[in-house]
């Protein structure tokens, strides 16, 4: 469940939604059951009539700020772990999510219910993020990763800061957490606006029409936004990842398994053998907090580095 009580970025536990037939249905059945493509499928409207946030809405309109923090701190992890996918930095990710509270905060007044808040607060960080990446970030090449490893290689204070997390007590590698990092750094390859569809949709499983609306963008657009992300992230995957195909380049989830410490090296690296495979791991990735964060967070740091220019 996520820190909302909700089911993607707004349905609240035992509100009820439209499946794809159009009947009701209750959407506690959808947190103890069914699969993720079922999951996938459903349509769900994000719009939930609740009358706590409304209150809470008001009075942080007045400018009662502690209304204002009981209204979005539900959200922030959620907020947090779709920044931080997006731009792939962490504090990047993590002045975004200042930025998008403050901002939200002064223009609360103009939320008129017409969405969920959390759909209102998505479009906000969206905005901020892809004018982040479009203004101040160069576009990374999908083989970001590979052509970072050499010079890694070479760079002994960043081996000392890796070799430092990895000692770390509360280290311990999972292999779905490094699925993610690497989505992200693919999606960095995207047109800013076709990643964020790619996550809105398939990562955080959004509708179309919700997803459209935090991309301020027609429906028609978005699904072909989403559609030309899709297929670079699945040709760069099918030709770069060693889990996908015998031929990938990139055996970096095997390589920092077998660095990490026995006792903390987690499941299996299993084989992916479908872009529907990897979604499932990224999905489930706690990418933000998770035991491998911090490596990633370094890592991220590296590539920032020397590929943002």
């Amino acid at each position: 469940m996520n820190l909302d009580g909700s089911d993607g970025l707004g349905v609240r536990r035992g509100s009820k939604c439209k499946s794809e037939d159009g009947r009701d249905r209750d959407d506690n059945r959808l947190l103890h059951g069914g699969t993720i493509a079922q999951s996938a499928r459903r349509r769900c409207s994000f719009v939930h009539v609740d009358e706590r946030e409304q209150e809470l809405v008001e009075r942080a309109s007045g400018g009662d700020r502690r209304a204002f923090d009981l209204l979005v701190t539900p959200h922030l992890g959620k907020l947090r772990s779709y920044l931080l996918r997006l731009v792939a930095h962490a504090q990047d990710a993590e002045d975004l999510v200042q930025e998008t509270t403050l901002l939200a905060f002064t223009r609360l007044a103009t939320f008129r219910g017409e969405s969920a808040f959390t759909t209102w607060l998505f479009t906000i960080a969206t905005r901020l993020a892809l004018t982040h990446l479009r203004t101040r970030k160069r576009r990374w090449p999908a083989t970001i990763q590979l052509e970072m490893h050499d010079r890694a290689q070479q760079d002994t204070a960043f081996l000392g800061e890796l070799g430092g997390e990895l000692a770390r007590p509360d280290f311990r590698y999972e292999v779905g957490e490094h699925v993610a990092y690497c989505f992200s750094c693919v999606g960095r390859s995207l047109d800013p606006e076709e990643s964020a569809a790619v996550l809105l949709r398939e990562v955080f499983e959004l509708p179309n029409h919700e997803a459209a609306k935090v991309l301020e963008l027609s429906e028609s657009t978005f699904r072909h936004r989403l559609a030309a992300g899709r297929r670079t992230m699945e040709t760069a995957f099918d030709g770069l990842c060693a889990l996908v195909g015998k031929q990938g380049a990139c055996h970096q989830c095997a390589t920092l398994r077998e660095l990490s410490p026995p006792e903390r090296r987690g499941p299996d690296v299993p084989a992916l053998a479908s872009y529907d495979d990897r979604l499932a791991l990224v999905r489930a990735a706690d990418a933000a907090t998770g035991t491998t964060a911090r490596i990633h967070a370094a890592m991220l740091r590296f590539i920032a580095r020397h590929g943002d220019g």
